[in-house]
């Protein structure tokens, strides 16, 4: 077997148990604090940078903690130049959701069409500046596509 898939398997395997322990422990109170830790290491960091390339386009960005219906979470408003929005739209979001047994992470945006779930992660873990600074990005061109026509 080649080391790229011996080393992959190990991560899946890795993450799989690391949800298992999480699962069985099942303590939501210990999963929003992850969350929030994660939050405030990875994802603020890349939300503020984005901010700040949003502002020097002339537009008005505002991350706002815990203001989506289901928290902990954590939102981008992109408050776009010249765009009149509706309250709650044109950002994109991190918010914990609990739809199933165990709870997860709900990266999603709302832009005018309806909102549109991106990703969800199973562990706060899971998620690194990189994915963060990739799905919000894509988000942005969307919310600006949808703004555009």
């Amino acid at each position: 077997m080649r080391d790229h898939s011996k080393n992959r398997l190990a991560l899946i395997t890795s993450r799989y148990a690391a949800r298992q322990q999480e699962k069985a422990a099942g303590d939501r109170r210990a999963f929003d604090d992850a969350f929030r830790a994660v939050r405030g290491e990875v994802i603020l960091p890349v939300l503020g940078e984005i901010a700040t390339e949003l502002r020097s386009a002339g537009h008005a960005p505002r991350i706002a903690l815990d203001e989506a219906p289901e928290t902990p979470s954590v939102a981008l408003a992109l408050g776009i130049r010249g765009v009149t929005a509706a309250p709650g739209t044109d950002l994109i979001a991190f918010s914990v959701i609990q739809r199933r047994e165990a709870p997860e992470i709900l990266a999603y945006l709302v832009v005018k069409p309806p909102p549109m779930d991106l990703l969800r992660f199973a562990s706060p873990a899971d998620i690194t500046a990189y994915q963060v600074e990739q799905l919000v990005v894509d988000a942005i061109e969307h919310i600006f596509a949808c703004r555009s026509i």
